[in-house]
């Protein structure tokens, strides 16, 4: 057992940018930090879901997401979110893609990685 910290990226590229942003994070995620899990999803939010409100009444958006996990090691943790950031930057402009925001959430978890023979 050894102790990560398990990013969840949540993004929303756009129908046309989609497979090449999932295939370039994935390489990127799996090169830099060891390997990922993603999950193809729906994500819905309020167009105000940005600001800091007790209710949120614009327009809701329901929009085809990818959702990430990575679990980085400890001495990779640190630096992870800028440069996830910086990666997503160039490939946001290189596939055009549609997302301005992307959600990241972190947790330090317990890895039990188990050979299976």
């Amino acid at each position: 057992m050894n102790k990560r910290t398990k990013f969840t990226i949540i993004l929303t590229p756009g129908t046309h940018a989609y497979e090449p942003v999932k295939h370039a994070l994935n390489e990127y995620l799996s090169t830099y930090y060891g390997g990922c899990t993603h999950i193809d999803c729906e994500g819905s939010w309020r167009e105000d879901a940005c600001e800091f409100k007790p209710r949120y009444d614009a327009s809701l958006i329901t929009e085809k997401s990818l959702c990430v996990w990575c679990a980085v090691m400890p001495d990779k943790a640190e630096r992870f979110v800028d440069e996830l950031r910086a990666f997503l930057t160039i490939l946001k402009k290189q596939q055009n893609a549609e997302f301005s925001f992307i959600h990241i959430e972190s947790q330090t978890v317990a890895a039990h990685h188990q050979l299976i023979d």
